[in-house]
């Protein structure tokens, strides 16, 4: 496994917070994501595990580990959001943040996490969509938004190639897959 660094965008890469994850091609058009952050508990809400965990939309209002994926020079690509209490979604884009809609074809997403006083980890499982699973190599860029206990947010990502937050630019899908 090989862990990537993520940094946290604008003034927040201050913060002395340190976030890395991992993102690996298991056989059968399987993801594994990854992601581990090291911040006192006291400073960052971490979702408890929800009782029934569901395909939800707006996770990226709290703490959200995403991944963005797409087949390289082609427009569309895919947002995945992994929320620590179990809720995900995976959306498909058929353009920079035009024609948002749930990808169908995912119905389900394995997903785990743990939270420690200053350690929390999160793994998942996913299966990539059916136009992308044959497709090597994928662009990818590994992001999260994290909220702070004071409920402000700050925006981590592997690359931020911009002069502002923006995890759909396709300038920072710099990872392959």
């Amino acid at each position: 496994m090989s862990w990537q660094q993520l940094t946290a965008f604008g003034d927040e890469s201050a913060l002395p917070w340190q976030l890395r994850a991992s993102i690996k091609r298991l056989d059968q058009g399987i993801l594994a994501l990854d992601y581990e952050l090291v911040v006192p508990a006291d400073q960052l809400i971490w979702p408890a595990a929800a009782a029934s965990p569901q395909r939800r939309d707006e996770l990226w209002q709290s703490t959200c580990l995403e991944l963005f994926i797409a087949q390289p020079n082609e427009p569309r690509y895919w947002e995945i959001n992994l929320s620590p209490s179990g809720d995900w979604n995976v959306y498909r884009l058929s353009g920079y943040r035009q024609g948002l809609q749930a990808e169908p074809s995912i119905q389900r997403i394995s997903l785990n996490s743990q939270s420690a006083a200053d350690r929390h980890q999160l793994h998942a499982r996913v299966e990539l969509p059916p136009a992308l699973s044959q497709v090597a190599p994928l662009e990818a860029n590994l992001c999260a938004v994290l909220e702070h206990a004071n409920s402000s947010n700050s925006y981590w990502a592997l690359c931020h190639p911009g002069s502002e937050a923006d995890f759909h630019a396709r300038a920072g899908f710099v990872l392959e897959v």
